[in-house]
């Protein structure tokens, strides 16, 4: 069975609730998919370390790549729930930046499981129906939320940069700092957040 999936064979957007099965399958993947890589990574690695067999795993996923792409569709969806949370009644656009940035850090740099690792490094492994449903799904409230605060900045004449270029460098710089920022330096999240918001905003 080939593992790419027709569009409208793809899971509704956004996700609803994933059952506690699933969600394990998942949580396990996504370790694997992190430890490996996406190629490196079989069913069957997925499904012993789940504790099921092979066969069991195809009862909740079709393939390895709807693991990926559900995967990757939860942690942006909860990404994009995040961000409206986090500028919800936030007037300064400033405030609001600082709290997308501390807000995007935070489930770069969270504890508890390497989803926007896998996000950044595998997005290459989706085929072209599942990367184009992620971006669907990202350029809803997640990326709203940053344009709306970028264009009320760069409309008060507060922004260094043009709106969508600053997107895209502020994207980067966030993700990339998980390759340097350590637990033991002399940044936290907050201190990182205001630090590169003093890069592309002025006071």
């Amino acid at each position: 069975m080939s593992e790419a999936l027709a569009t409208a064979d793809l899971p509704a957007l956004p996700l609803g609730p994933i059952s506690p099965a699933k969600a394990r399958i998942l949580a396990v993947a996504v370790d694997l998919f992190y430890e490996r890589g996406y190629e490196r990574t079989t069913v069957r690695d997925i499904a012993e370390r789940a504790g099921i067999l092979s066969g069991s795993l195809f009862h909740h996923f079709k393939s390895k790549q709807e693991i990926l792409y559900t995967a990757m569709a939860a942690t942006t969806q909860a990404m994009g729930e995040a961000a409206v949370a986090a500028t919800e009644g936030v007037g300064d656009p400033r405030e609001a930046l600082r709290a997308l940035m501390l807000a995007e850090l935070s489930a770069i740099h969270r504890e508890d499981g390497h989803a926007a690792y896998v996000l950044v490094d595998e997005w290459r492994s989706l085929d072209e129906e599942h990367r184009a449903a992620i971006l669907k799904l990202r350029d809803g409230a997640y990326e709203r939320a940053w344009r709306d605060t970028l264009d009320a900045l760069g409309a008060a004449g507060r922004l260094r940069n043009n709106p969508r270029i600053a997107r895209q460098l502020i994207r980067g710089a966030l993700a990339w700092s998980r390759h340097w920022m350590r637990e033991d330096g002399p940044l936290d999240l907050a201190s990182l957040a205001d630090e590169v918001l003093k890069t592309f905003v002025r006071d």
